[in-house]
């Protein structure tokens, strides 16, 4: 995923045309995305099943608004998103004994975010940031325990998201931007000492409108 990242800004920086037009970067701005998601959750509880068990990767893609702040080469700003995950039903099974046994699933459909974000322009077209902020998750987990029976945990967590990224502005209103975030969350508990900790990234492609 870093590989997909790192050859797109250079793919930038190569083909940016010498003379870059002057771009105004303070305003607001709103735009679509898509992408993959690389979910890569930790499990604790089970005798066999781990986290691994429950990787998945899967179509992410959605909308966002922001709002940057131009001072000579810094931007700075600030920027909502909001993404529906592909990631299906995962599901694992713990042998227990005599061909019993617990299994457990794991399901994430969407993310939303309020992040910081700060940057240098590489150029007057092309600008480098990191961001970071707060994320909001429904994760949906159930556990079938042979001894307990089942149940079925359907929580939303908060917790943080941090990135990098960069955006090129292709013309006076019109921007394109690769970006790497990764989420995590505080731990889901499906039943006694039997946990989920919520993890995992998006690579997006976007494309933005200024006003």
């Amino acid at each position: 995923m870093f590989k997909i990242f790192y050859a797109s800004v250079a793919l930038v920086a190569l083909t940016a045309p010498a003379d870059a037009q002057n771009v105004d970067w303070t305003g607001y701005y709103a735009g679509a995305e898509i992408g993959a998601g690389f979910s890569h959750p930790g499990f604790s509880g089970g005798n066999v099943v781990g986290g691994s068990d429950f990787n998945d990767t899967a179509f992410v893609g959605g909308v966002f608004v922001g709002h940057d702040w131009q001072s000579g080469q810094f931007v700075y700003g600030g920027v909502a998103s909001f993404d529906f995950l592909g990631f299906h039903s995962q599901t694992a099974e713990d042998p227990i004994f005599g061909g019993k046994t617990n299994s457990y699933t794991y399901d994430l459909d969407w993310v939303a975010s309020a992040r910081a974000r700060a940057g240098l322009l590489a150029s007057d077209q092309l600008l480098l940031y990191g961001t970071a902020g707060v994320a909001v998750t429904r994760i949906k987990t159930s556990s079938d325990l042979f001894i307990v029976g089942a149940d079925t945990v359907n929580k939303t967590r908060v917790g943080g998201a941090f990135g990098a990224g960069f955006e090129y502005a292709f013309a006076p209103k019109w921007s394109f931007k690769t970006e790497y975030v990764e989420y995590l969350f505080d731990k889901v508990e499906v039943a006694n000492s039997i946990d989920f900790k919520p993890r995992f990234g998006t690579l997006n492609f976007g494309i933005s409108y200024r006003f």
